[in-house]
């Protein structure tokens, strides 16, 4: 038997609460986002670190141009039954999303490497 553990949302009420997030960003620091901001029901992993669950993703796609996904499997995985954290994390990973976003558009590449020092640490404490 398989275990399924229990979500604090429905896949229908993250992707209203993510409208809803996305109703609070200021318009110019969307544009561009061609691709929009979506939300999918996979749980998604890291391809360097296989091990890591993806919150979101910000990504440049040849044909649907710049969007963001946020993924409601990998916070069912990360987080369960907990709303107020969702919500919560919901908010910071779509805004984190979002500030890759806006540093692409300037050729900036900042958070890009925070994140890699993020996860290097992350890592080292796993080991160690």
């Amino acid at each position: 038997m398989r275990y399924r553990q229990r979500s604090a949302m429905s896949f229908e009420e993250f992707q209203e609460l993510l409208g809803q997030m996305l109703d609070e960003i200021p318009p110019p620091l969307l544009e561009e986002l061609s691709g929009g901001v979506l939300a999918e029901k996979r749980t998604a992993w890291s391809e360097e670190h296989p091990d890591l669950v993806l919150l979101g993703q910000y990504l440049v796609d040849p044909y649907l141009g710049r969007l963001i996904v946020l993924y409601y499997g990998s916070f069912v995985r990360a987080y369960g039954a907990d709303r107020e954290r969702w919500v919560e994390e919901m908010r910071r990973t779509l805004r984190h999303e979002i500030r890759h976003h806006v540093e692409s558009r300037a050729g900036v590449r900042d958070l890009e490497l925070e994140d890699a020092r993020e996860v290097r640490r992350f890592l080292e404490g796993l080991e160690g």
